[in-house]
């Protein structure tokens, strides 16, 4: 008997799991337990229908560095409005934060799903001087060279 297993090179993977069934959508599988730092660079409108049939219109978020976009739910909404204002053309090049909530409720259940938060702009660098902060030129000192 040899100490070797079979190993069928057909047997699909996690990756082909998620290849063949995932969503066209930004998901929790693809974020994990990393916190990610992205830009928005195009919000739009799409339509959804639920498993009832009906018809909604949610807002999609284009961000870069992700081939997938993000649907964004009502509380995703919210933080966007709060902390931006509610022209979502002037969301555009705002730096965010996703990450995965495990505590979401969804029908009743407990599940996972994604959050994000709007990040402050970075910090300028202030410009070198040569002067101090009194105003007086880092090179006149008495200390001779």
């Amino acid at each position: 008997m040899s100490d070797f297993e079979a190993y069928d090179l057909d047997t699909p993977t996690e990756a082909d799991l998620d290849q063949a069934y995932g969503s066209k959508y930004l998901s929790v599988t693809d974020v994990g337990d990393r916190k990610i730092k992205t830009t928005i660079k195009k919000v739009r409108k799409e339509e959804f229908r639920s498993s009832e049939g009906t018809k909604q219109i949610k807002f999609v978020l284009h961000l870069e560095n992700f081939d997938r976009p993000m649907v964004i739910n009502t509380t995703n909404m919210q933080t966007l409005v709060e902390a931006l204002g509610r022209v979502p053309g002037k969301w555009v090049g705002t730096v965010i934060g996703i990450y995965v909530d495990r505590n979401v409720t969804f029908g009743g259940k407990r599940v996972a799903g994604l959050r994000l938060r709007v990040l402050p702009p970075a910090a300028a660098k202030p410009e070198p001087s040569s002067q101090n902060d009194a105003g007086l030129n880092d090179m006149d000192d008495d200390i001779p060279f």
